[in-house]
């Protein structure tokens, strides 16, 4: 008993010196607090292992009425897979292009916007990794298409959502392009997944997300404006084939296979994905997208107050700006100290902010007040 009391004691100590996200001071972070129902939900399943499927046939059930209801507002889906994230999601479609590549050269062409994960898995699997400079900018169409009579690449990679600015590039008409040329197109919206089309019905943005003809695969973290803990994404197939392409057999388990990175999977991943969208729907997300693009003008339009400042203004959710005579990797340290806790652009040598769903008002308001108190300390 002493050491139960002893760990207990600890656990708490740590939690209690930890920041977290209601404190409003995570604001570069794409993550965010689940909600309690998909904390309850996860933790009702958390023994669960979406790789045995004999053992635990209602979560076939639940993906199968997922993947139906995620076809409705994304388009045909032959297959749907639940994943840890975006990195896990991107090397998985990847990899499924690697192996349905017949004599292309082992090349991936992707805007230079692209994830860090693509980075990772060309290293991983042994291909060439062609990026197209963009300048912070969404890649041009007629540019990728120009890159892939050079280099007859097995995937393209775009993202709806970049890590650093929020860009969408063009998915319906890289899509015309990978559809013409036969070619892979994956496209990464680990972050913009669930808020894009939102964004795209109101008129903030001019680029939908769906799954077009041509597209292949398509990824949308649900830990990151889903409100599920994390793990907790989903990798969309346009057809079973690549799916089937990344299984591989395992004659000792009841399925006989096992298909993707990992071996045991999650079931409760799974379950409180299901269980958010049940919940809140897809007009729910709508209203929390809405709620998402009206709090970052609202921070666009604080900050542009403040001298000296650049700030780019929003396309998606996240507001980036410096600083004209501080470097932005001081200001980061100075925030720091501060307790508040932003992420960097680095192409645009920039601060980065995302507003995530625990971001309020409140929150904005009293970050320009420090923001304010640490410039006005130079």
């Amino acid at each position: 008993m002493d050491r139960l009391i002893e760990v207990i004691a600890k656990l708490n100590t740590l939690y209690n010196s930890i920041v977290k996200h209601d404190s409003g001071r995570i604001l570069g972070s794409m993550t965010t607090k689940p909600h309690p129902l998909a904390i309850y939900s996860y933790l009702l399943f958390i023994h669960t292992n979406l790789a045995d499927t004999v053992m635990y046939p209602e979560l076939i059930d639940l993906k199968n009425e997922l993947q139906k209801d995620l076809s409705k507002y994304y388009g045909e889906i032959s297959e749907l897979m639940v994943t840890t994230g975006g990195t896990e999601s991107n090397f998985t479609a990847i990899l499924s292009a690697w192996k349905n590549r017949g004599f292309r050269e082992k090349i991936v062409i992707a805007p230079d916007t692209v994830h860090v994960s693509i980075d990772k898995t060309c290293d991983i699997i042994g291909c060439r990794l062609i990026k197209i400079p963009v300048g912070n900018k969404p890649v041009e169409p007629d540019i990728v298409e120009e890159y892939v009579r050079k280099y007859n690449p097995f995937a393209i990679v775009i993202t709806a959502g970049t890590t650093e600015r929020g860009l969408i590039d063009p998915v319906k008409a890289v899509a015309e392009i990978a559809e013409d040329s036969g070619t892979y197109l994956h496209v990464d919206a680990a972050y913009g997944g669930l808020i894009i089309p939102h964004l795209y019905k109101h008129g903030y943005v001019n680029q939908d997300l769906y799954m077009y003809d041509g597209v292949s695969s398509i990824t949308i973290d649900f830990h990151k404006n889903g409100l599920t803990p994390i793990p907790s994404s989903v990798l969309l197939f346009r057809e079973k084939e690549f799916y089937e392409k990344i299984c591989y057999n395992a004659e000792y388990i009841l399925t006989n296979k096992y298909c993707g990175l990992l071996g045991t999977r999650p079931g409760a991943s799974l379950v409180s994905i299901w269980t958010m969208w049940k919940y809140t729907d897809w007009n729910g997300y709508e209203k929390l997208a809405m709620d998402l693009i009206s709090k970052a003008y609202y921070l666009y339009d604080k900050l542009i107050e403040i001298p000296d400042l650049i700030v780019y203004k929003p396309i998606l959710p996240i507001v980036v700006f410096k600083h004209r005579k501080l470097n932005y990797k001081e200001l980061l340290l100075k925030l720091i100290e501060k307790k508040y806790y932003l992420y960097k652009s680095p192409s645009l040598e920039a601060l980065r902010i995302v507003v995530m769903p625990h971001v309020e008002k409140k929150h904005i308001d009293e970050f320009i007040e420090v923001l304010k108190e640490v410039l006005n300390s130079i």
